[in-house]
C-alpha cells in the first residue's frame, strides 16, 4: 500500500533538476520552475523547495514567487500540482498515469478521507437590502422561481421592496462564504428591466460552495447560479474562470464536470477547464437547450444529472474536437 502512495512522490523526485541540495530538516532546494510562468524573474538562487512525507504526500513551496500545491494520498491532482509536474518537464502521458495513480489511491482500501483543504481567501461582508423577505410573500416572484424548478426548501431566495436598480422587481439569491453572508446577485423576473442581474459582491466567488457535501464524488461547474440551484452545482458566475476560482473548487477534492452554456461565451470556459484538468461535458439535451436550468425544467433534474454524467469527456483531444462541434 505504502508503495502505490509513493508513486506520485516518486515520479516527482524523478523530474527534479540534477542541480539541488538538501536541507537537515528534509526540503530538497533548486532553481524554482514556477517563475517565469508566473511573471517573475527566473530564479538562479534555489527558492523552489519540495519535501516528500512518509504517508505519502508531497509539498512545494517557492520561495520567491509564493507559489504552492501539493499531493496527499486520497485527493485528486489538482491543477496547480499538475502545472508544477508540467513546469518540471513532465509530459501528459506522465501526468495522466499520475492522475490515475491518484485515482486508485482514493479508491484503495482503507484510505481515509483526508481533511479539506482552504484556501487562503476571504471576501468582505456585504449587506443584503433593507428590508428583505421571502420570495413565498410575493406572488410573481414565487412564481418566477416554480418555473425555473427551484428547490425553495434548500434556496431560500428573497425579495425587497426597495426600488432602487428595480430590486422590488427582481429575486435576490444571498451568497455565502463559510456560511457568512458575503453579497448577492438579484435576477429580474420583468422582461422589461435591464440589466437582467443587479449585483454586490467581490470578485473570485463562487456561488454555492457551502452547499457541497463533503463525501460528493464529482462537482459540476456552471456559469449561472440558477443552472447551479437546479442541479446543486456551483457556478462561476460569468464565462471565465479565474486561478483562485479554480482553487476554491479544486478544494472540494473531487471529480471536477465543467458544463459550458451553448453560446460562443461558453467556450471560453472551456479553454479554462482545459487548462485546469477539468472534465468537460456536452449533454445530449444540449441541442434544444441554452443551459442546464432550460434543461431541468424541460426534462428534470435526475434525467439532466444523468445525461452530464454520461456525456461528460476526459481527453484533451476529444474534448477540443466536441468543443469545435459546439460552437458550430
Amino acid at each position: 500500500m505504502l508503495k502505490m502512495f509513493a508513486a506520485i512522490q516518486n515520479s516527482v523526485l524523478q523530474l527534479l533538476p540534477a542541480r539541488r541540495r538538501q536541507s537537515a530538516n528534509g526540503w530538497l532546494s533548486f532553481n524554482a520552475p514556477c517563475c517565469h510562468h508566473r511573471g517573475h524573474k527566473p530564479d538562479s538562487r534555489g527558492r523552489g523547495g519540495i519535501i516528500t512525507n512518509s504517508d505519502g504526500s508531497i509539498s512545494y513551496h517557492c520561495f520567491n514567487c509564493q507559489f504552492k500545491t501539493g499531493y496527499k494520498p486520497g485527493q485528486y491532482l489538482g491543477y496547480k500540482f499538475r502545472r508544477l509536474l508540467t513546469w518540471l518537464g513532465a509530459d501528459e502521458n506522465t501526468i495522466n498515469r499520475l492522475v490515475l495513480e491518484a485515482v486508485r489511491s482514493r479508491e484503495y482500501a482503507g484510505i481515509s478521507e483526508p481533511e479539506p483543504e482552504t484556501v487562503a481567501i476571504e471576501f468582505r461582508a456585504r449587506s443584503l437590502p433593507d428590508p428583505v423577505m421571502l420570495v413565498d410573500t410575493d406572488t410573481t416572484a414565487l412564481e418566477y422561481c416554480q418555473q425555473r424548478h427551484i428547490d425553495l426548501n434548500k434556496y431560500p431566495l428573497l425579495v425587497t421592496n426597495r426600488t432602487e436598480h428595480n430590486l422590488n422587481r427582481r429575486v435576490i439569491i444571498p451568497f455565502t462564504w463559510n456560511n457568512q453572508l458575503i453579497g448577492y446577485t438579484a435576477r429580474t423576473w420583468d422582461l422589461a428591466v435591464r440589466p437582467k442581474y443587479h449585483s454586490q459582491y467581490e470578485s473570485n466567488y463562487v456561488f454555492n460552495v457551502d452547499q457541497q457535501s463533503r463525501d460528493g464524488e464529482f462537482v459540476i461547474v456552471c456559469e449561472g447560479p440558477f443552472d447551479a440551484m437546479s442541479i446543486d452545482g456551483v457556478a462561476v458566475l460569468s464565462n471565465d474562470c479565474s486561478e483562485i476560482q479554480a482553487d476554491i473548487i479544486d478544494t472540494l477534492n473531487r471529480e471536477v464536470i465543467l458544463v459550458p452554456d451553448r453560446d460562443r461565451a461558453g467556450q471560453q470556459l472551456v479553454k479554462r477547464a482545459l487548462e485546469f484538468g477539468w472534465s468537460v461535458s456536452f449533454p445530449i439535451w444540449a441541442e434544444t437547450c441554452k443551459d442546464i436550468n432550460e434543461a431541468v425544467v424541460r426534462y428534470g433534474k435526475l434525467f439532466v444529472l444523468k445525461s452530464i454524467l454520461l456525456a461528460r469527456e476526459t481527453s484533451r483531444l476529444k474534448i477540443e474536437l466536441l468543443r469545435k462541434r459546439w460552437s458550430n
